[in-house]
């Protein structure tokens, strides 16, 4: 286990504590946490299994996904610093319907459901807060489905671009997204593998993008914004 200050967090602005108004609840929610790395690759937790805990990101990235009818993995989101997942199935007390994985060395804290619903019992407008988050999941899958059955391939990838910026490039000259696999793109915008390299392509002969080993550098932030569509879905 790791010891982490949510309070000198630099993610605690895109986290649910940041949220929390009691300061007794914010006590709790410090002490009552544990925090541990998972390597790459690590499952946190998989599909059929009995939820015990809820979790939020701290550090680094997790996927979440769905098996396929046929076998196949499916991307359905990618949670980062500040992001909480695993709660929806613990409040329906339901096995897990997805599974989650670091992709890469994450930084996670795990807060078992006793302290779940404890915390919920206690603190009225932590209630409050974690429905806003649910509805906000909500609203994330609604324009997501709509993205996807409407957009053109460019609009997809570049909602998915500009929604997986680097938290510390966000603010500078070449907001950057790290790490985010041509297959996994595609599994998020709905594309086939060979439409999200076209697409980069195009993206990039128009100096909108450039693409490294492992990043893809936004050259013009403003016509990938132009580009997704006024609203931002």
């Amino acid at each position: 286990m790791v010891s982490l200050d949510c309070n000198a967090c630099k993610f605690k602005l895109q986290c649910l504590y940041s949220k929390i108004t009691s300061q007794i609840t914010r006590v709790r929610w410090n002490e009552l946490k544990r925090t541990r790395i998972y390597k790459k690759n690590e499952a946190i937790f998989n599909e059929g299994e009995t939820p015990n805990s809820f979790f939020c990101v701290c550090k680094g990235r997790v996927k979440v996904t769905k098996t396929s009818d046929n076998g196949e993995s499916i991307i359905l989101g990618i949670r980062n610093p500040g992001m909480m997942f695993g709660y929806a199935c613990l409040c329906k007390a339901t096995n897990y319907t997805v599974s989650a994985k670091a992709m890469g060395e994450s930084l996670i804290s795990v807060f078992h459901k006793d302290v779940w619903v404890d915390l919920l019992k206690s603190d009225f407008e932590f209630c409050l807060e974690l429905m806003r988050l649910f509805c906000a999941e909500i609203r994330n899958l609604q324009t997501r489905l709509a993205t996807m059955a409407y957009k053109s391939a460019e609009e997809k990838i570049a909602s998915v671009l500009l929604n997986h910026i680097s938290f510390t490039t966000q603010s500078t000259p070449t907001p950057t997204v790290y790490n985010l696999k041509r297959n996994e793109i595609a599994e998020l915008c709905g594309l086939r593998v060979e439409t999200v390299v076209r697409t980069l392509q195009k993206l990039e002969r128009k100096k909108i993008i450039k693409r490294e080993s492992h990043a893809i550098k936004i050259l013009q932030i403003k016509q990938l914004i132009e580009l997704r569509g006024e609203n931002g879905n």
